[in-house]
């Protein structure tokens, strides 16, 4: 069953237009506010989460919950400003890989929140998940052995979710020992949900969307109607409604990703990249730029180093590819990337935006994103934000 979108796209094109008009005061006025020390920033519009999150929900039907998937800090963004966003607009469900990225997440969320430990219950680790009031997802038996036996040692038979392996073969309790296992499984932990993961979701005409569906179905049917199930997180949603069940899981999509290109621009973009003008140069034709002098000059330059590299995660690999935009002119990356700076021909700028400590897009809503430039390398977006680095300040609009 094909799910009907509402007509999202065609409302975010015009509002994200819109919206790119009215930041781009609020943004300037932002990175004014940067301390001049800092010498590269994300821009972090927390109201295109919030809406990103209900344009999510808009498409879900009303018995199914949408939870967030913050891991990674939160793709990059920023945990705990994202998490208390969500909060403020109706989330109560969360996911994060590590113990300590739950905890986190603890220390700032009400306690009726919901905070899911993707990685389970790692040995010696129990006492402290039931401490923070973690709800740990089982990933294979030795896990739910762990957690069972700690819920007796207790006394109290505490929430788990159970990871079931369609088909990805990553972690999971594989589909075909679900009926094996099922009655030790629920004789020992209190079962909130059975999750499962899509390894191709992204392409929804591959046979193991089909395959991974019946076998999460079967496995549902093993367990029995009291048994709440979450099988989709972003694209899953995409392939229709047999794939939502009970409880949705994005992560991507709230931060503005859809990674499959004919869904690109039916979410808001959350975030742009900025950083600042350490050096203006002048070169001359013939003359070679960065490391391995891989880039040579046709003409007489000007050029621009801004501070960031590839240890604030714009990856080596990037090189001689992407653009900034500074003084109303989009202006190309050349030569490689180094460890903390990036150069740009800036020939065609206006020497009165080329100062010291000025700002350089690195992106730009709604028509250079960081989805369009990191699909247009071969790469995720999230590859790329989860890689941003603490030196990269984190500047939020609308907290």
């Amino acid at each position: 069953m094909t799910m009907v979108r509402r007509n999202v796209a065609d409302k975010h094109v015009s509002a994200n237009s819109e919206r790119s008009d009215n930041n781009v005061a609020e943004i300037s006025l932002a990175l004014e506010n940067v301390p001049a020390q800092i010498l590269s920033a994300m821009v972090i519009d927390l109201n295109a989460l919030a809406r990103n999150y209900h344009s999510v929900e808009e498409e879900l039907p009303a018995a199914t919950a949408l939870g967030a998937v913050l891991k990674a800090n939160a793709y990059g963004f920023g945990a705990t400003q994202v998490g208390k966003r969500l909060y403020r607009e109706g989330c109560r469900t969360f996911f994060a890989i590590t113990i300590d990225e739950c905890c986190e997440l603890r220390q700032v969320l009400p306690s009726d929140a919901k905070i899911f430990l993707l990685a389970g219950v790692p040995p010696g680790c129990d006492a402290i998940i039931h401490e923070h009031q973690l709800i740990p997802v089982l990933n294979s038996m030795p896990q739910v052995r762990r957690w069972s036996d700690y819920c007796q040692k207790i006394g109290v038979k505490l929430e788990a979710a159970i990871q079931i392996d369609t088909g990805i073969n990553r972690n999971g309790v594989p589909h075909w020992q679900a009926e094996k296992y099922r009655d030790e499984i629920v004789g020992g932990v209190a079962v909130s949900f059975i999750i499962s993961h899509l390894a191709c979701a992204d392409t929804p005409c591959h046979p193991m969307n089909d395959l991974q569906l019946q076998r999460f179905k079967n496995v549902m049917k093993i367990f029995g109607p009291g048994v709440k199930g979450s099988f989709s997180a972003t694209n899953g949603l995409f392939l229709g409604n047999d794939y939502v069940f009970d409880l949705v899981r994005p992560g991507k999509s709230l931060y503005g990703f859809s990674i499959r290109e004919d869904r690109i621009g039916n979410l808001e973009p959350v975030m742009n990249a900025f950083a600042r003008i350490v050096q203006v140069s002048r070169i001359n034709a013939g003359d070679n730029i960065g490391y391995g002098a891989t880039f040579t000059a046709p003409l007489d330059m000007k050029t621009i180093t801004v501070g960031i590299g590839y240890a604030d995660g714009f990856m080596r690999k990037f090189d001689g590819f992407g653009h900034g935009f500074i003084g109303g002119k989009k202006i190309a990356a050349v030569g490689r990337i180094s460890m903390d700076y990036m150069v740009f021909d800036a020939s065609e700028v206006d020497d009165v935006f080329l100062q010291e400590g000025n700002w350089v897009a690195l992106t730009r809503t709604p028509d250079y994103t960081m989805e369009k430039w990191a699909l247009a390398l071969g790469t995720l977006p999230h590859e790329v934000t989860c890689r941003f680095g603490a030196r990269m300040a984190r500047v939020y609009l609308g907290e």
